[in-house]
């Protein structure tokens, strides 16, 4: 078998089981993106750590289990794979499905005790739970200010839930008022509605009114 397609075999049986446990694990708790990089060794480290474990498993279950490549029959090189080539075939199913599930169960465990911790981490929850309107009370007002030094006032009207903070843009209704940098006052603005990227907010002040007839 070349070597290329031994790698390529390799990097599939890492991988997928690695994506698996990073997919559980977001979707059970929010995971916090240090960047692409970061993440892809994530998704391999976890990946080949149970790989190799599980392949440990195999083997020491293939000495009692007929049916299963042993590891002295893999380490004796290319005969033992053309005797034998459906004991490596059920070895290296197995060896992925396991390896799967095992990273599935990791990414639930972790994700679970991340969003049982005393920091609430469910996507958008410190956004949603301060811009949202709150029972017995008015829109909240908020002053957006922007990388430019632009500040933006106005009432929220919503929030994306994304969970990438870059692309959680914030809505902001009538009445809306600009204060470019350097100016003093802000200008009133025509517009019913106003979106701010969330890529572009450097801060976001938020003040609260209880809703005197509502009280």
């Amino acid at each position: 078998m070349p070597s290329s397609l031994i790698g390529l075999v390799a990097l599939i049986f890492v991988a997928v089981p690695g994506y698996f446990y990073l997919v559980r694990y977001e979707r059970r708790g929010l995971r916090e993106r240090h960047g692409s990089v970061r993440e892809i060794a994530e998704l391999f480290a976890v990946g080949a750590f149970v790989a190799v474990a599980v392949g440990g498993s195999l083997f020491m279950l293939a000495e009692v289990v007929p049916g299963l490549a042993t590891l002295e029959g893999i380490v004796s090189g290319y005969k033992y794979l053309q005797s034998h080539p459906w004991h490596l075939a059920r070895s290296a199913c197995l060896l992925f499905i396991f390896s799967a599930m095992t990273c599935a169960v990791l990414g639930d465990i972790r994700g679970r005790k991340r969003s049982d911790s005393n920091l609430s981490n469910h996507p958008g929850t410190v956004w949603t739970d301060l811009l949202q309107t709150p029972r017995g009370e008015s829109d909240p007002i908020v002053e957006v200010l922007m990388d430019d030094g632009t500040r933006v006032h106005g009432r929220c009207h919503m929030v994306s839930l994304e969970r990438d903070i870059a692309q959680r843009d914030v809505a902001l209704h009538h009445p809306v008022a600009v204060q470019a940098p350097g100016q003093d006052l802000a200008t009133a603005s025509p517009a019913d509605y106003v979106i701010i990227p969330g890529g572009l907010i450097r801060l976001i002040q938020i003040t609260t009114l209880r809703d005197v007839d509502s009280a």
